[in-house]
C-alpha cells in the first residue's frame, strides 16, 4: 500500500515531533523510517528509483491514514507535488512553517550535529549562505549551505496550492509548541480522526539538536543509522533504545546562539519573502512574525 498523507515539509519546522503524534493515533500508519523520500529524487532532476515504495508500509493493517514525513519534499516544487498527485489521488498534504529566522538556525545547529559546518559560527554560516550563487544553491552537494533560502516558503506554497487545493493543509511551528492539542485537534478534524486517541504521553517535542563529545562515535552512529535502516523499519523501538543510549552517553547541549547582529541580517533578508507568504495565507490567522 502507498501512503495517502504527506507531512511534506518544512524541515526544522517541527515535522518529527508532529509525525509521531499523528503516527500514535490507531488509524494513522507511519512509514518506516519516518522519510522514505521516494520522492526526493525529483527535487534534484533525477528520475524516481525502483517501485519498493510500498515496503515503507509492510507493516500497514487497515489504517485509514499512511502517513510519509519526508519534510524535503516541500522543495521538490510542482514536479514533486504532481507525482505525489499522480501515485496517491486521494493524498492529502500538511506543510509546517516556522518563524525562518529561527529554523534556519535550528538548520545550522542541526548540520553541525551531524558533523558538518565544524568551527563555523553561525554568522559566517549566514553569510556564506547568502554568498552562494542562486544557480548553485539547488545542487545536492550544496545542502549545508540551504539553511537560509529553505525559509522562503513562498518560493514553493503556490505550487503545492495549486496541485492540492483543499486537499493541503498549512500549519504553523508556533502552534505546535504554544498549544500541541489544538493543532492536532484541527489536523484530525480535517482527517475525519478523534485526537482523544492520541496518547498524552505522546505529545513531547522530538528531534532536538544537540552536539556530540566524540566525532568518530557521532560517524559510527549515523553511519550505523544508514547501515540498520531495514531493522529499525520493522523494530522501531530498537532504534529509539539505541539513540537514546547514544545520546546519553555522546551527546552534550549545543552551544550556539543566536546573535542579533545574524537575527537582524536575516530579519531584513526574509522581509519581503515574508510579506509574499502573508499575501498567499490572506484567508486565516497568521503568526506575529507574518502579521
Amino acid at each position: 500500500m502507498l501512503p495517502n498523507l504527506f507531512l511534506a515539509g518544512f524541515p526544522k519546522a517541527g515535522t518529527t515531533s508532529l509525525f509521531s503524534w499523528l503516527a500514535a493515533h490507531p488509524e494513522v500508519c507511519g512509514a518506516r523510517p519516518k522519510e522514505p523520500g521516494h520522492f526526493l529524487p525529483l527535487r534534484w532532476g533525477d528520475p524516481l528509483p525502483p517501485p519498493d515504495y510500498a515496503r515503507n508500509f509492510a507493516h500497514a493493517r487497515s489504517e485509514r491514514w499512511r502517513l510519509d514525513g519526508t519534510p524535503g519534499h516541500a522543495y521538490g516544487g510542482g514536479a514533486l507535488a504532481e507525482a505525489i498527485r499522480e501515485a496517491s489521488p486521494d493524498a492529502r498534504v500538511i506543510l509546517l512553517l516556522r518563524d525562518p529566522v529561527g529554523r534556519a538556525f535550528s538548520y545550522y545547529r542541526y548540520r553541525q550535529s551531524q558533523g558538518r559546518l565544524t568551527g563555523v559560527v553561525f554568522g559566517d554560516y549566514v553569510e556564506r549562505c547568502l554568498a552562494l550563487p542562486e544557480t548553485e544553491l539547488g545542487r545536492r552537494e550544496n545542502q549545508d549551505l540551504f539553511g537560509v533560502t529553505g525559509g522562503c516558503y513562498a518560493r514553493w506554497l503556490p505550487e503545492w496550492q495549486a496541485a492540492f487545493g483543499d486537499a493541503l493543509r498549512v500549519e504553523f511551528f508556533d502552534t505546535l509548541v504554544a498549544d500541541p492539542a489544538a493543532l492536532l485537534a484541527g489536523i484530525c478534524d480535517w482527517l475525519g480522526l478523534d485526537a482523544g486517541e492520541i496518547p498524552r504521553s505522546q505529545t513531547d517535542a522530538e528531534n532536538v539538536s544537540l552536539l556530540y563529545r566524540s566525532r568518530a562515535v557521532q560517524r559510527l552512529a549515523i553511519a550505523v543509522d544508514h547501515g540498520f535502516a531495514p531493522l529499525w523499519r520493522w523494530a522501531p523501538w530498537s532504534k529509539r533504545l539505541l539513540s537514546g543510549a547514544h545520546r546519553l552517553l555522546n551527546a552534550k547541549p549545543h552551544p550556539a546562539v543566536l546573535d542579533d547582529a545574524s537575527r537582524r541580517r536575516l530579519e531584513e533578508y526574509y522581509a519581503p519573502h515574508n510579506r509574499a507568504l502573508a499575501q498567499q495565507l490572506s484567508d486565516r490567522e497568521l503568526p506575529g512574525w507574518l502579521a
